[in-house]
């Protein structure tokens, strides 16, 4: 019975142990699993943590190519300003030169305002001076046009072929070149009046306002109105009757435009043949006096 009592309460400790240890087991358990809670928790911190880091870490990388744009934006601006400052310095210089030199034409004019002033009569006698010397001017163009205009009407009814100075028909088509040209194409033909008619209806053509052979060039840096050698009348003409008749033509259009660009129809001048230009009032006076003198001369004998 002994050993029965012995072995009951050596089982119940048995049974408290175990319970005990039951319990010290379960408790661990409980504190293994908020451990393993608190690992997880520390573990997605931990990750959101490095993410953070991450992006903090580009965020910063960003921020460092910006700022480093913005330095070089500014060195940048900071040239450009400098520049710019430079030519405001030139430009107010020149502001200032030119200041001083308005100051100084306005003390030019100052003075020579006072000296007018001083000497209203006589600006006074000046001016009418002027006016009459300018009238006086018109009057004599007046006149010397008038001569010219008489020393034509005389000098056409002088017929010798051989003077250097005698009138010509600025604009008027000369009849040569077309002879020459019809002569080569129609040796045994009537080539004669065929350079007759065609002389005469290039003369026409010539005469009509409505033609304008002329195209705008620039020539030694200048806008000059010049014949259009694309014109397809003149190309027709060239190519038909040759390079003189061509030439021949052009310079009679050259002439009317000079001399009359708006009728287009034939204006007589002086002209020195010797040189190949139009001859002063003086040129054919003297001429005059010399055909005068030779047939005074002539007479007397």
């Amino acid at each position: 019975m002994e050993d029965k009592g012995r072995n009951y309460q050596e089982l119940l400790q048995l049974r408290k142990l175990v319970t005990k240890l039951a319990m010290e087991i379960d408790v661990k358990n409980m504190r293994l699993f908020h451990m393993e809670e608190r690992y997880d928790q520390l573990s997605t911190t931990l990750d959101s943590m490095v993410m953070e880091k991450r992006k903090l870490q580009q965020d910063h990388a960003r921020e460092i190519e910006r700022l480093q744009s913005v330095i070089l934006n500014s060195e940048k601006e900071k040239r450009e300003l400098e520049y710019q400052r430079q030519q405001i310095e030139l430009r107010a210089e020149e502001v200032d030169k030119r200041e001083i030199q308005i100051k100084s034409k306005h003390e030019k004019l100052d003075s020579l305002m006072r000296e007018l002033e001083e000497g209203g009569d006589e600006m006074q006698c000046l001016e009418t001076l002027n006016q009459t010397l300018i009238s006086k001017e018109r009057i004599t163009n007046e006149e010397l046009q008038d001569a010219r205009k008489y020393l034509i009407r005389t000098l056409q009814g002088i017929t010798d072929v051989e003077a250097s100075i005698r009138i010509k028909r600025m604009g008027e088509v000369q009849i040569t070149p077309f002879r020459d040209a019809c002569l080569k194409r129609m040796p045994s033909g009537d080539w004669d009046m065929k350079a007759s008619e065609l002389c005469s209806s290039w003369q026409q053509i010539l005469g009509d306002p409505s033609w304008h052979p002329f195209k705008n060039k620039i020539v030694n840096g200048k806008l000059k109105e010049v014949v259009d050698e694309d014109d397809n009348k003149l190309k027709g003409l060239k190519s038909k009757w040759g390079e003189e008749a061509y030439k021949e033509v052009v310079s009679a259009l050259l002439e009317l435009n000079d001399y009359n660009p708006s009728g287009r129809f034939v204006v007589p001048e002086i002209w020195n043949y010797d040189e190949g230009r139009k001859a002063s009032l003086k040129e054919g006076i003297e001429y005059l006096v010399q055909r005068l003198t030779a047939k005074f001369l002539k007479r007397k004998r």
